[in-house]
């Protein structure tokens, strides 16, 4: 006996027929994935207008950054929810922040690691990816 989300059933009957298996078409995955790339960009050149807020700021703009982007890859992927859809808008929140300091600043990190903010920086992409991945899991 299977255990289905309508009680037990034989192995036989549990098996789910093709059309009953909901999956990512590849168009709706190609405008996810376009989806993370654009929205990163923009919202990593939201960070560098940010910047000088303060450090506590970027946990909480990771924490909002996260809600962005997992709702942008759910509207681009048609309102799928699955582990594809979350892995993209984890890398698009990692995308955010690779592109506001290893593209517009240049890859040198040691003005960032100098001046004690690369630890805050860290924990807002942390925090944007944990809360992309549940958000659209």
């Amino acid at each position: 006996m299977v255990d289905t989300p309508v009680g037990f059933k034989c192995p036989e009957c549990a098996r789910l027929p093709r059309s009953a298996v909901v999956r990512m078409r590849p168009d709706r995955a190609f405008r996810a994935i376009a989806a993370a790339f654009a929205g990163g960009l923009a919202m990593g050149f939201g960070i560098v207008l940010l910047q000088g807020v303060g450090l506590f700021f970027a946990l909480i703009l990771g924490w909002l950054i996260g809600i962005g982007m997992g709702e942008l890859v759910l509207w681009a992927s048609g309102r799928y929810r699955g582990r594809e859809t979350a892995w993209l808008a984890v890398a698009g929140c990692v995308w955010t922040y690779v592109v506001p300091y290893g593209l517009f600043y240049g890859v040198d990190l040691g003005d960032v690691a100098r001046s004690g903010s690369l630890a805050f920086v860290f924990l807002g992409a942390v925090i944007a990816c944990y809360v992309a991945y549940n958000r659209v899991q």
